[in-house]
This record gives structure tokens, C-alpha cells and sequence, in this order.
């Protein structure tokens, strides 16, 4: 039995309740960077291995190791009697088990059994990532299992096909269908949309609640990344990739954010997340001001240059962006 889960915090999780058999995490970051259509597992891994390298996030030969660690235990689960796929229902999440799906899908043979737990929200409607589950309840989440049948494989494969595309068109078609095989999968794609500029202002969701959390009285990036998370339903962007958005800002000819003692920001892994990255203190300037007014477009004012799934977002290229008040996607 293999247990295929986000990361490995979740991995300890299940170790500590003692589930039989062995443990693989998927450590991959799909909502950051390209992720384009028609390349199979390696050359994907190998161009998302050194995007994470570029970002600084891990030396490229030790992601490279454990790219094809992951890969080749991911073939080797063929032979398994059962994998069980523990993930969650955030945007994070939801893209790593639609690749894990879809290969699946592609593959002659399967696992004997291939189970599926899918965490959500409490009782009490608090989202709940397996990370943060006590043994007991992993343990009957674990009985609960559900199988994955043809429905589920066809509509991650469908998903994951859709989120390389080199546009946003068939990932908004697919998330205002029904998806009773995967409910959560249509709020994980939304969710994704919004990360696209948005046509009022030009910021991705996140930009704009980061711009919103700085006006708002957070200064240092702890603060800040708190006050953005607290605004997720479903809270999918570790502080990390979270730090890239505040550099983002905080760049460009006409930057959004700034320092309050006029110092130039300095981010990881230019210097450590650490006491020299916490003690800074951000401010919005004038032109941050004014795009979070709505007067000012952020893409307008600095240009743009970032991927979302297969979509590359550059100056001179047609630009998508997400209707914020209509909740539609528009091309501009």
C-alpha cells in the first residue's frame, strides 16, 4: 500500500497514525509557474524542478534527486494492491491530484485499488488540511476511503488538460459545469481564475488582498501573509511562493509597495525568511495607492510576465483577465 499525499507535513501526519505501508509527498508548487501542455511526467518535473530552483527554493541538484525519487515511485505504484490519494480541497491541492489522476488515466495498468480521501471543512465549516488532523481522525478518514472509478479519472484528466492549455477557455468552461465525481475540484479552478489581473485594477486576487492587508495597518511580511490567508476559504499559497507576490509588488517602473525607511526590499532567498527579511516594513506608495483605488491598472504601470498553468501572462501577448464584480473571465 502507498499513501500519496500534498507535502511532508502530511506525510508525518499519516506515519504517526501508524497507517500500513509507505509514503510518498508530492512536493510541487502547480499554481506557481509554467506548467505547459504536451510534455509527459519527466520533462515536465525536469522543467519544474529548475523553475523551483530559479526561485531559490532548493539547490537544483537536490530537487532533481527528488523529482526522480517521486517520479519513479509514482511508476512503481502500478504494482501496489491499493494507493490511497490524501488530499485537500484547496487550489494547491487539487492540482497535484489532478496530475496524479490524469497520469493514472494514461497508464495500461493500474494499482489493484486506487482510493481517494478528499479534506474539507470541519463540522464547523473551519478547512481542515491533513497536516493538522490528530491520528484518530486519520485513522477513520482512512476507513471512510472512497474508490476512484472511470468518472473521476476521465474528469481529472480533463481538469489537468485543461489547466496547461496556453489559455484560460477550457479550465472557465469546466468549472461552471457540475462535478459530482469532485465537487471541489469547480471552486479549486475558480479559485485559480482569480489569479489572473483582474479588469478593474490589474491584480491577481492575492495582489490585491496583499495591497488590501498593507492599507489596512500590516507592515511586516508575517503580518501581511496572515491578513492575505485569513481572506482564503480555502488558504492554498505557502509563505514562500507569498514572498514572490510582495517582490512582485514591489518592483516594476512604477512599484506598489515600498519600504517605510526607503531602503530597497530585499526578499528570500536574497536574504533568509528569516530576522533581516521579518524586520522590514512596508508601505503602499503613491502609484500602490491608486491602482488599489481602482485609478491606476497594475499591468499598465509595470508590465506583466508570469505563468498560470499553460497561460503565460507577457506584455504584447493577448491578455486574460478575470471580471472581479462579474466573476467571468474576459480577454483583453
Amino acid at each position: 500500500m502507498l499513501h500519496l499525499t500534498n507535502g511532508d507535513h502530511a506525510v508525518g501526519v499519516l506515519r504517526a497514525a501508524e497507517l500500513p505501508g509507505s509514503y510518498l509527498p508530492w512536493r510541487d508548487v502547480l499554481h506557481e509557474g509554467p506548467v505547459p501542455a504536451g510534455m509527459n511526467l519527466p520533462n515536465l518535473s525536469r522543467l519544474r524542478w529548475e523553475f523551483i530552483a530559479s526561485c531559490g527554493w532548493g539547490k537544483p541538484a537536490e530537487l532533481s534527486r527528488q523529482f526522480l525519487a517521486r517520479d519513479a515511485a509514482l511508476e512503481a505504484s502500478i504494482n501496489e494492491d491499493e494507493v490511497v490519494l490524501w488530499f485537500e480541497s484547496d487550489l494547491y491541492d487539487q492540482l497535484q491530484l489532478c496530475q496524479v489522476l490524469a497520469w493514472y488515466k494514461k497508464q495500461k495498468g493500474k494499482p489493484v485499488r486506487l482510493s481517494l480521501i478528499c479534506v474539507d471543512k470541519d463540522a464547523e465549516g473551519n478547512f481542515r488540511g491533513v497536516a493538522q488532523l490528530k491520528p484518530e481522525a486519520i485513522k477513520a478518514l482512512f476507513e471512510a476511503r472512497a474508490p476512484v472509478g472511470d468518472a473521476l479519472l476521465a474528469l481529472a484528466a480533463r481538469a489537468w488538460d485543461a489547466f496547461c492549455a496556453a489559455d484560460p477557455l477550457a479550465l472557465d468552461a469546466l468549472r461552471q459545469q457540475r462535478m459530482p465525481a469532485l465537487p471541489v475540484l469547480a471552486l479549486a479552478l475558480r479559485r485559480l481564475l482569480e489569479e489572473l489581473p483582474s479588469t478593474i485594477d490589474g491584480l491577481s486576487r492575492t495582489e490585491h488582498a496583499a495591497l488590501e492587508a498593507v492599507a489596512e495597518g500590516a507592515r511586516a511580511p508575517a503580518e501581511i501573509f496572515v491578513a492575505v490567508h485569513t481572506r482564503e476559504e480555502r488558504p492554498f499559497m505557502g509563505d514562500w511562493p507569498f514572498w514572490r507576490v510582495l517582490a512582485r509588488l514591489a518592483s516594476g517602473p512604477r512599484p506598489l509597495l515600498e519600504l517605510a525607511s526607503g531602503a530597497r526590499p530585499r526578499f528570500p532567498p536574497e536574504v533568509p525568511a528569516a530576522a533581516s527579511f521579518g524586520a522590514q516594513r512596508f508601505r503602499l506608495t503613491p502609484a500602490g495607492r491608486e491602482v488599489l483605488a481602482g485609478k491606476l491598472d497594475a499591468v499598465d504601470a509595470n508590465g506583466i510576465d508570469r505563468w498560470v498553468g499553460g497561460t503565460h501572462l507577457q506584455n504584447g501577448a493577448k491578455l486574460w483577465r478575470w471580471d472581479r464584480a462579474a466573476g467571468k473571465l474576459r480577454a483583453a
